[in-house]
């Protein structure tokens, strides 16, 4: 049984403000809501180990983040990882390119991406619908120009299910059965490769139903992207979104087992919804997520910068946002600074072939969001016990709730009622009707008392020993 340390930080807004950088337009965002149980909470669950509590992923760096970036549109900087480098002021660990299924392996391109010390990331799309992937040549001859390639990889395929966009969405089984014969694939004839399913950050309710199961994933992604508006609608005004709470769901959920990576990310400085340059919006996004990732999220693992222009794409549906900052002297700045520290790594660590096979390391984890206090009580999500605790929770006839700990040979038993709360998760039609998800939250003090911990305070702090 794991002998851990669990920190829980309390985050008000007098310590937000004092030891992190405070969410761009939190009043709006208040106001924007419904109530109080909508508010975003900005207490922090930290949980800690005096030992080894953990699996290392295919390519997952013990500490850090893999500074990545998509640079393939943006002619500014002539489509040149170099020149991007250059003007971000250092190197980027990786770099991604979107490949359509049926497309060759992008044999040329990796030999670049190799030649300026990075490694690549292949978003894979079967744009046709999931009728074309088949466990025939194409596939495994796809497998085999990866292996050949000699360098890590991370395929990142088909994704964005969650949504109704894709052709490969829709129907969930077809959709597990498909990515466990192509992660079959790339076990056998690619060991190199490692296979990130990448959700986006919205809608929140299709993503537990499409996911392939922990034997079936290495790394687990999410896109989330900071604009004013969305839909190019002024009336679905989005500027109040804070990037980290667009994380929690994903993050919440998965951080326990997988390695996350922020797959794309993206800030608008310019949208032609109300033809207004913004830099300060770009830049308030940017330094919030990079900022406070290895405080607040330190099992993200891996983010990459869209720098894409997008009103200039060929994509007319899109012709809404500028995400690029290499052409202003004030995102890039920002960008320098926010990705300054040694904490953004700009090479892959040196690793066996197979990614890691090394033992368990110590890791932090974290939970975000959907933590709050009622009546004097602090209130966690149920999932917070199950998902990063790792005690057992099973809900009684009599509406009760009972959680487990394994520890030792005999186990510890907490039996609590559950508190029903709903936590706001985005909006619908034209963004005037809110979104609920219904948790069951339970008394943390009390759980965490009769599971056994011993709870310190010191100020804000909680420190809560097994």
């Amino acid at each position: 049984m794991l002998v851990c340390a669990l920190f829980i930080m309390l985050e008000g807004a007098e310590s937000a403000a004092r030891k992190h950088i405070p969410p761009a337009e939190i009043s709006a965002y208040a106001s924007a809501l419904d109530g109080e149980e909508a508010r975003y909470s900005q207490w922090t669950i930290h949980v800690n180990s005096s030992h080894p509590n953990y699996k290392l992923a295919k390519w997952e760096p013990v500490n850090g983040v893999y500074l990545g970036a998509y640079v393939l549109q943006n002619p500014t900087i002539h489509y040149s990882m170099a020149e991007f480098n250059q003007i971000a002021g250092k190197r980027h660990a990786s770099f991604f390119k979107y490949v359509g299924y049926g497309e060759p392996f992008p044999s040329e391109w990796v030999r670049e991406v190799k030649a300026e010390g990075a490694f690549p990331q292949i978003a894979w799309e079967p744009n046709h619908g999931l009728d074309e992937v088949k466990d025939d040549a194409y596939l495994r001859g796809f497998a085999d120009a990866a292996r050949e390639a000699d360098v890590p990889i991370f395929v990142r395929f088909a994704s964005e299910m969650n949504g109704t966009w894709t052709n490969y969405s829709g129907d969930p089984e077809r959709y597990i059965e498909t990515w466990r014969m192509v992660y079959r694939i790339f076990e056998q004839r690619a060991p190199k490769i490692a296979m990130v399913w990448t959700v986006l950050n919205v809608p929140e309710r299709p993503i537990e139903d499409y996911y392939p199961g922990d034997a079936y994933v290495d790394w687990v992604g999410i896109n989330i992207y900071n604009v004013k508006y969305h839909n190019g609608n002024l009336k679905e005004r989005s500027a109040f979104e804070d990037p980290l709470q667009m994380m929690d769901y994903v993050y919440n959920r998965f951080s326990r087992s997988k390695p996350i990576q922020l797959s794309e990310y993206g800030a608008t400085h310019y949208t032609v919804t109300d033809d207004k340059r913004d830099n300060a919006f770009a830049i308030s996004k940017i330094n919030r997520l990079y900022m406070n990732l290895q405080e607040l999220y330190p099992r993200v693992k891996a983010v990459y910068y869209f720098d894409v222009n997008n009103i200039e794409e060929y994509n007319e549906v899109r012709r809404i946002n500028d995400y690029s900052i290499t052409g202003e002297r004030q995102l890039i700045g920002a960008y320098k600074q926010a990705t300054a520290s040694p904490y953004y790594l700009s090479r892959i660590e040196d690793l066996p072939a197979e990614g890691n096979t090394q033992g368990a390391v110590n890791q932090i984890f974290t939970y975000r969001g959907h933590i709050f206090e009622q009546d004097g009580e602090l209130y966690a999500d149920e999932e917070f016990f199950s998902r990063i605790l790792q005690v057992d929770v099973e809900t009684l006839e009599d509406g009760t709730v009972q959680l487990t700990r394994r520890d030792g040979v005999m186990p510890r038993v907490a039996r609590v009622p559950f508190l029903p709360h709903k936590i706001w998760s985005g909006y619908k039609v034209n963004g005037l009707f809110p979104l609920w998800r219904d948790i069951n939250a339970l008394p943390l003090d009390m759980v965490t008392e009769e599971l056994g911990y011993q709870m310190n305070w010191n100020g804000i702090d909680i420190y809560i020993q097994e």
